[in-house]
């Protein structure tokens, strides 16, 4: 027996021993292939910038975990498109950009932004050619930048104009036993839709069609710069089911140039920079055009640009951690040597504290003589709009989604799911009358209720005042435009919840004026995880998530729900979910 136990506990020790030595083999060969990533790519003659974009974020950040499982999602980032385009501008080794569209997905002010990049580019006199299997919208909407819009002979279009969809949970949470408990101030606020009903309100429907009809005609007269045809030929062509028509149906139609199979495309790229037939064509990604060597900036001011991207605390990986971003802050505010912020905004909103801190460490910063403006990407609404109300100056694109002034608690009474179906009870005793208020075995009282509805109106209070108070405008001229509504880029512009359309380079260039500057370098926050901090944190996270489904098989579902809704702050000041395709 004692054999049995030496030989048993050797073999767990060697076991844990080579999962150790693996997971260190594994970082340090992880660590070698990112910084293979991290090295300036030297651009030979007659390169072409591919731009294969897949889902496209604020920065570019390396996958750590997609490298080491082997993940093909393919993500990039809009700061090294945009540097990656305006450095092929200037390179003589660079001949022109290919668009290789399948599979990307952006937001639609990103892909405004891109799209402009594009434009900027082509004034160069270098070429710009766009090809594809079959195109998305979007993938159209920015390939049409192009000189010259190819398909495959058998490929198609999807040109159908714009839809909104708001997924709906009420039903599976009837069917698990949970209620959610409403409390929200707002008409338009319709961020707790999908957790009371079963379809849009006629508020949320109404507000929805409103920012989207103006987004719509913003894409339409882009492209009908792009491809000479009417927004009017443009609407008919929408209305046709497009993707169902021939691929040479689509040329005669003007929305394609050339009907060409994916090897004559290559030839046509080796006649357009001189190559042979048999030589390989050389294609550069953005990252790698992106590090190419630049001349040394030697200024001594600094502009920090500060990413605010994703939920706000909502415990969301890549999300908006503001804790974090408080910190970053607060530094800067004491960095002597940042003269200038730029807030990049790309956010839904979230948690209400959250947002709170963020706009007192903003205040901080301007109470420091440094100019602070906002620049929105895609979405900066609720929570996102809150931390951007007391900018100096707000920048939007025509096409972003902003506003979404409006307040919501949300607390979620599991009685029906852990009594009803699990079986489990509860018990208890307590010294005071609200001992154990917030448990989610049970619903709130009255009188519960009434007091966290009057909480979340002093949060909705507080929200407007400094709104009025970072705009300028009166607290009733806020509340007309508040009620948790949302708006376009361009409404926001006539009702003055932004002050000018533009982009990053916009608001950079609006604050170094602001703030004196003729000469300064930029440098961004939040500091970027390493490949080792992002690995043992995926790690740890995978990990504990494989135990729980180990132990809990089926019922782990039930848990994950558990999870989700207690982890929200109950006050949130964040804009509903809706899919735009």
């Amino acid at each position: 027996m004692k054999k049995f136990f030496t030989t048993t506990f050797a073999c767990v020790l060697g076991v844990m021993i080579a999962i150790v030595l693996l997971s260190i083999l594994s970082v340090v060969a992880l660590t070698g292939m990112v910084a293979t990533t991290e090295t300036e790519y030297v651009a030979q003659p007659h390169t072409i910038l591919k731009l294969d974009l897949g889902t496209v974020t604020e920065r570019s950040q390396e996958d750590v975990m997609g490298l080491l499982m082997g993940n093909q999602e393919k993500s990039d980032g809009l700061d090294n498109i945009l540097k990656a385009i305006a450095t092929a501008k200037t390179s003589r080794h660079i001949d022109g950009i290919y668009i290789d569209a399948h599979g990307m997905n952006m937001g639609i002010a990103t892909l405004d932004r891109i799209h402009r990049a594009l434009i900027d580019f082509k004034e160069s006199g270098k070429f710009v050619y766009a090809y594809a299997d079959t195109y998305s919208q979007r993938e159209y909407l920015l390939s049409a930048a192009a000189d010259s819009v190819m398909l495959n002979p058998v490929g198609a279009v999807d040109f159908r104009g714009l839809a909104g969809q708001v997924m709906f949970w009420k039903g599976l949470y009837d069917k698990l036993g949970i209620e959610m408990q409403i409390l929200k101030v707002g008409t338009y606020k319709s961020a707790v839709e999908p957790y009371v009903n079963t379809r849009m309100s006629d508020a949320n429907r109404e507000q929805t069609i409103a920012y989207m009809t103006p987004i719509w005609n913003h894409l339409l007269e882009q492209l009908s710069k792009d491809r000479n045809l009417s927004v009017e030929q443009l609407n008919n062509l929408a209305d046709t089911l497009l993707i169902t028509v021939e691929a040479k149906e689509l040329v005669n139609r003007g929305l394609i140039d050339s009907l060409l199979y994916r090897p004559q495309m290559e030839q046509f790229l080796k006649d357009k920079v001189g190559i042979n037939s048999d030589d390989d064509l050389i294609f550069a990604s953005a990252n790698e055009v992106a590090s190419m060597k630049q001349p040394k900036n030697k200024a001594k001011d600094e502009i920090a640009i500060v990413y605010a991207e994703g939920g706000i605390d909502l415990g969301e990986t890549n999300g908006v951690n503001t804790a974090e971003l408080v910190e970053d802050l607060t530094k800067i505010q004491k960095d002597k040597k940042i003269k200038a912020v730029v807030l990049r905004v790309n956010s839904p909103g979230g948690s209400a504290y959250g947002s709170e801190q963020v706009w007192a460490a903003i205040e901080a910063i301007k109470a420091a003589g440094k100019p602070v403006v906002v620049s929105m990407g895609d979405v900066a609404a609720s929570g996102g709009y809150y931390i951007s109300c007391n900018a100096d100056r707000i920048f939007a694109n025509p096409t972003t989604l902003t506003g979404s002034i409006g307040i919501y608690g949300m607390i979620p009474n599991f009685e029906g799911l852990v009594t009803d179906k699990l079986g489990i009870t509860f018990d208890g005793v307590q010294t005071n009358r609200y001992g154990n208020f917030g448990s989610f075995n049970r619903a709130m009282t009255p009188d519960e209720h009434r007091q966290m509805q009057q909480y979340i109106e002093r949060g909705y209070e507080l929200f407007t005042t400094r709104c009025a108070e970072g705009r300028d405008m009166s607290l009733d001229a806020i509340k007309k435009i508040a009620e948790g509504r949302v708006w376009d880029g361009q409404t926001a512009l006539k009702i003055g919840l932004v002050d000018e359309l533009g982009d990053l380079d916009d608001a950079i260039a609006w604050v170094a004026q602001k703030a004196g500057l003729e000469q300064y370098k930029t440098s961004s926050y939040p500091q970027q995880k390493t490949a080792v901090e992002q690995l043992f944190e995926e790690l740890n996270k995978n990990v504990q998530a494989r135990i729980a489904a180990v132990y809990l098989g089926e019922s782990y579902k039930y848990l994950q729900t558990l999870e989700q809704c207690k982890n929200l702050d109950p006050l949130q000041c964040r804009m509903e979910e809706i899919e735009l395709y």
